[in-house]
């Protein structure tokens, strides 16, 4: 039998152990692989993407990026959030491990190109609008972005609203005189090939990816200092200035009739056209729609944790018979492995110097 003090002494390591392993000992949880096209700061959808991937791994989960379109790794990311890009590596522990992984794709992607044994569909935007699929299979757990998005999908499980923009960089000038006006057209002019309103003949155009692309300082700087933003289209851009108390106007066009967010952010600040009357309202409500936005940090957590608990239930009984493939990680890739090849020799080169390096691949290529 064994004596009280050993028994308490049992007791008490366990109790160390277990205390120590949310530190140093990872529990077996189902992985996340969320898809998403690079980092673009003026990308409400994009950068909600990415920030879920760093919330994930903020909450203690396991959160991978699959950049699709591929993108250079090194060009992919921000690097001040914390989201790591999945690898050939990752993929292959979790399917020896069975941990299923829970692959979010948004709306934009259609079907399942990853043959992902449980998929979550992130409707970011009205579907079928940016390309991919107009409905969803049964077995996929959709989830939209806004309750207003969640209208448009049949069986949405959950809205999971992510604030995108970041008040630390988006904030107004004191007593600030406001003059002229700037605009943004990103997919619209560019994507959709849409002409411009005589509106914004005279206004500062925002653009991204140019040669001449505002930083987010100067976009910050230049939404405190106007006296309203005009949009083409449903971009972070519109929040980023109401932050900084610059009024939106959007621009009502054959690819842009309602307004993603609005039940979750109001009116406040927003005009729906150029009617002078809607801009005034918008002028005199800008201020209160700093702290509307701020209250969705903590609604965000929650719901994020709700969704956390749904989805690890859904993949633990969800077969994972066959692995994954992501061709542009896959082992099989020739380029991929071209780019090792010579990545790796040119490093041995620099370290072992010519004659070393000349050895050790003779050696590889006669497999000794």
């Amino acid at each position: 039998m064994m004596q009280q003090g050993t028994s308490d002494s049992v007791a008490n390591e366990r109790e160390t152990v277990g205390g120590l392993s949310s530190l140093l000992l990872p529990e077996k949880r189902h992985p996340y692989y969320i898809v998403a096209p690079r980092y673009v700061r003026t990308s409400a959808g994009i950068k909600a993407l990415h920030l879920l991937c760093h919330a994930l791994n903020r909450l203690g989960e396991r959160a991978y990026l699959i950049t699709h379109p591929y993108y250079p790794p090194a060009y992919s990311t921000n690097p001040e959030l914390n989201t790591p890009l999945l690898t050939q590596r990752i993929l292959e522990f979790d399917f020896e491990a069975g941990l299923a992984p829970i692959v979010i794709y948004p709306e934009t992607i259609p079907g399942n190109p990853f043959h992902a044994p449980f998929v979550v569909r992130y409707v970011l935007n009205f579907p079928g609008l940016l390309g991919g699929d107009a409905t969803y299979g049964e077995d996929e757990f959709c989830i939209t972005y806004s309750k207003h998005l969640a209208e448009s999908v049949a069986d949405s499980k959950l809205t999971l609203f992510i604030p995108v923009s970041d008040p630390r960089v988006f904030y107004p000038y004191p007593r600030v005189q406001r003059r002229g006006s700037c605009f943004y057209a990103g997919k619209y002019k560019y994507h959709h090939g849409g002409k411009l309103y005589e509106v914004t003949n005279n206004s500062v155009e925002i653009t991204r990816d140019q040669p001449d692309s505002q930083s987010p300082d100067q976009i910050a700087d230049l939404f405190r200092r106007s006296e309203v933003f005009y949009t083409y289209e449903n971009t972070a851009l519109a929040i980023e200035a109401l932050l900084c108390e610059c009024p939106v106007v959007f621009l009502p066009n054959p690819y842009l009739d309602q307004i993603i967010g609005i039940e979750e952010h109001g009116w406040d600040g927003i005009a729906w056209g150029t009617a002078d009357s809607d801009i005034d309202r918008a002028k005199s409500t800008v201020y209160t729609a700093k702290e509307n936005y701020r209250r969705f940090y903590a609604i965000f957590s929650k719901m994020l944790q709700e969704f956390i608990a749904r989805t690890q239930d859904i993949a633990d009984n969800r077969p994972y018979r066959e692995s994954m493939i992501v061709p542009q990680i896959h082992a099989s890739n020739f380029f991929l492995r071209l780019g090792e090849t010579f990545e790796m020799g040119y490093s041995m080169l620099l370290n072992k110097g010519a004659l070393e390096t000349s050895k050790r691949g003779i050696r590889k290529i006669l497999g000794r």
